[in-house]
C-alpha cells in the first residue's frame, strides 16, 4: 500500500479560475516513483519464474588422455599434442535469461521437452544421461580395440529399455532395464534394427519380443498401438537406448566417468585417444585437435547436440582442427570457421584418417 498525501488547497488566479500548478508539480514525481517501484516488483517476480526452455552455451573442454588408464597391457605411448573433448553447459532459465539467450549469438535456447521430455524429472534425466555416458565409454573401448585388431569376447547384443510409457501397450509387460535382444525371434543388434523391425508392423499387430531380465531370458507379447506423436506409426510404448554388451578385455582399461558430465557425446574422442595411446605411430604430432561425437561398439560415429557451442569452445581453447559427426557438419560450419578447420567423420576409421592427414 502506498500513501500519497492530499493535495494542498488550490489557489485562485486573478481571473477567478483555479491555479492547479502546485497539484501538477506533486503528481508527476509521485507517479514516476510508483511506476519504478511497480516495475522493480514485477522484475523481481520474473527473476524467480522459470520458463519451459533450456539455454545452451559453450562448456568446459577436457584433455581426453588425462582420464584414460591402461594397466597390464601393451606399452602406452604418451600423447604428443592435445586431444580435447567438447561439452556444453545446459540449464533451465528464467524469463531474464531467456531474453538474454535470444540476444546472445553464442547461446541457443531450446524448448524444455527437447532436452527433458514431459513427465521426466530432473533426477531421472540426469540418471539417464549418466547411463548413456557409461554405455558410450564402454563402446569407445570396444571400438578402439576393434580398430586395433585386439580380440575381445563379447556378450549378446540388444537394445535397452530406458523407460516405459504409463498406460502404453508395454505397461506391466516391459520394465526399465530390460534388454530387447530379438523382435519376432529375429535378433536386433542396435537401435536402428529394433525400430525398423517394430515400424514394419501394423497398428494392432501383436509382436513377440525376446528380452533379457536379470540374466533370465523371456518372450513377451505386446500389441502395438498408434504412436502418440506420429500418426499411423506403430509403437510399443517404451523409450529405447543403445546398449554395449559386456566384454572380457585382454587387459585393464579404465576411463574416469566424471569427465564429461553425462551423455554419450564424448565417445569418439575417447576411442581416438585410446588408439593413439596404444599405437607407436604419433597420430596427433603436436597439433591441437578437438572433437565430439557418439560412437557405437562397431565404430560408427553418431550426431550430438550443442554443436555450435562446442565449436566455439574449441576455438576459444586454441584448437586448429575440429572433428564433428557427418550429420552435424552443416551446423558446425555455421558457427564460424575462421582460424579452424572442421572435419566431418562418420566412423572411427575416418576419424583416425582425418587426424593422420593433418599437416604438422
Amino acid at each position: 500500500m502506498y500513501y500519497i498525501p492530499e493535495s494542498p488547497p488550490s489557489r485562485v488566479a486573478p481571473d477567478g479560475s483555479e491555479d492547479s500548478r502546485r497539484t501538477t508539480n506533486h503528481f508527476w514525481p509521485l507517479a514516476t516513483a510508483a511506476g519504478l517501484v511497480c516495475s522493480a516488483l514485477v522484475a523481481g517476480l520474473l527473476w524467480f519464474v522459470t520458463v519451459p526452455y533450456y539455454a545452451m552455451w559453450p562448456g568446459p573442454i577436457v584433455e581426453v588422455v588425462d582420464y584414460v588408464e591402461v594397466e597390464n597391457g601393451p606399452t602406452v605411448h604418451p600423447l604428443n599434442g592435445d586431444l580435447y573433448l567438447l561439452t556444453v553447459s545446459l540449464q533451465e532459465v528464467n524469463a531474464f535469461a531467456l531474453v538474454e539467450g535470444w540476444l546472445d549469438p553464442v547461446v541457443d535456447v531450446v524448448p524444455r521437452d527437447l532436452i527433458r521430455p514431459e513427465g521426466v524429472t530432473p533426477q531421472e534425466h540426469r540418471e539417464r544421461n549418466l547411463r548413456m555416458m557409461d554405455e558410450s565409454m564402454d563402446s569407445a573401448i570396444l571400438a578402439a580395440l576393434d580398430y586395433l585388431g585386439v580380440p575381445v569376447t563379447r556378450g549378446e547384443n540388444g537394445v535397452l529399455v530406458v523407460s516405459v510409457l504409463e498406460d502404453g501397450p508395454a505397461a506391466g509387460i516391459l520394465q526399465p532395464g530390460d534388454l530387447v535382444v530379438a523382435v519376432e525371434r529375429a535378433p536386433v543388434d542396435n537401435l536402428e534394427e529394433a525400430t525398423d523391425a517394430i515400424g514394419s508392423r501394423k497398428i494392432g499387430d501383436m509382436v513377440v519380443l525376446s528380452i533379457l531380465r536379470e540374466d533370465e531370458r523371456y518372450e513377451v507379447e505386446v500389441t502395438l498401438a498408434e504412436h502418440m506423436e506420429v500418426p499411423g506409426r506403430p509403437m510399443v510404448g517404451v523409450s529405447l537406448g543403445a546398449y554395449t554388451p559386456p566384454a572380457e578385455l585382454p587387459f585393464e582399461i579404465d576411463i574416469d566417468r566424471a569427465t564429461s558430465g553425462g551423455g554419450p557425446s564424448a565417445g569418439m574422442m575417447y576411442a581416438l585417444g585410446l588408439i593413439d595411446l596404444l599405437t607407436e605411430e604419433d597420430l596427433v604430432r603436436g597439433n591441437i585437435i578437438a572433437g565430439t561425437g557418439t560412437i557405437s561398439s562397431d565404430g560408427h560415429v553418431g550426431p550430438v547436440g550443442g554443436i555450435r557451442q562446442k565449436v566455439v569452445a574449441a576455438r576459444n581453447a586454441g584448437a586448429r582442427y575440429i572433428l564433428v559427426p557427418e550429420q552435424n557438419y552443416p551446423d558446425a560450419v555455421s558457427a564460424g570457421t575462421e582460424g579452424v578447420e572442421i572435419m566431418s567423420v562418420s566412423s572411427i576409421e575416418e576419424a583416425v584418417e582425418a587426424v593422420r592427414g593433418i599437416p604438422v
